[in-house]
């Protein structure tokens, strides 16, 4: 136990570090603190075993959950230092921070401790760390699975780019829109926890640390999925084609959470996720 509480401490000093922000983030510090807070607190009431209180449930489950959403909060303020100074020795570290901060989060919803499960995403791809059993597993987040089966049909993958930083990335002559929204215009866009980009765009790097935010924005919503593990247990108990596919698969129900939280509000000025992505990456 001990040497996982380490392990989050040398997390938030490498961080501390490498990030040398000059802006006054305080709020949106707050932001995924308390999101975090909230998210693991409600899940963990969910997940909650009959015989636990519910007070000392949800305390436990915010002040996780917080911790990951502060990890969550430094791994976006890394990126914001990719953006400004385009060094991708950024990237790497931010992705595992966030991945981590997800983690923590998760763990929250689901009632477990903090350092129980461990994940990291690349793309449909889901690689998970079990402490308590101490076994790796890997399984494919569906909804992932077809946005990059999607980006595969809109461009081509762009190999370089995509080991850089630890995502698939997708290069496009051309990026169509029905309505013509900014979401669109802006050159290039995120599909669940891959990217879509305009050859012929000019700040790629930009860009590029824009569209990470909003993955890792994706990810942090991670821990909704906790909440329907207990009712889709109870509905599909013993049934074997349940059993087989929760061996396969992890469904990222957070996709469709994020995506409808986003497109109630489409106006990329007032926009939430995309006033916290520019606040990172559009620099003074």
């Amino acid at each position: 136990m001990k040497c996982k509480i380490y392990f989050i401490g040398i997390l938030i000093l490498i961080s501390h570090h490498l990030n040398a922000q000059n802006k006054n983030d305080f709020e949106v510090g707050l932001y995924n603190i308390g999101f975090g807070g909230l998210v693991g607190g409600i899940g963990s009431i969910i997940n909650k075993k009959p015989n636990e209180k519910t007070g000392k449930v949800f305390l436990k489950g915010f002040y996780q959950g917080a911790l990951g959403g502060y990890l969550i909060f430094e791994s976006k303020r890394l990126v914001g230092k990719f953006a400004e100074t385009e060094d991708y020795t950024y990237v790497w570290p931010s992705k595992i921070l966030n991945s981590a901060g997800a983690s923590m989060i998760e763990n929250a919803a689901a009632n477990r401790d903090f350092w129980e499960r461990w994940h990291l995403n690349i793309a449909f791809n889901r690689f998970e760390y079990n402490f308590e059993r101490n076994k790796l597993s890997y399984r494919i987040m569906p909804f992932a699975l077809g946005n990059t089966i999607y980006g595969f049909i809109r461009g081509n993958l762009d190999t370089s780019m995509s080991l850089k930083t630890g995502t698939f990335v997708f290069s496009t002559d051309e990026i169509n829109s029905s309505n013509n929204s900014e979401y669109f215009n802006a050159g290039a866009y995120s599909i669940s926890n891959s990217i879509v980009y305009l050859k012929s765009i000019i700040d790629l790097n930009r860009v590029i640390s824009h569209e990470l935010i909003h993955i890792y924005q994706y990810e942090s919503f991670s821990g909704f999925n906790a909440f329907f593990d207990k009712p889709l247990n109870n509905w599909f108990n013993n049934t074997k084609w349940f059993s087989t596919y929760k061996k396969l698969f992890y469904t990222d129900i957070n996709y469709l959470i994020f995506q409808g939280i986003y497109f109630v509000n489409k106006d990329y000025n007032t926009n939430l996720f995309e006033k916290e992505a520019r606040f990172y990456t559009e620099l003074d």
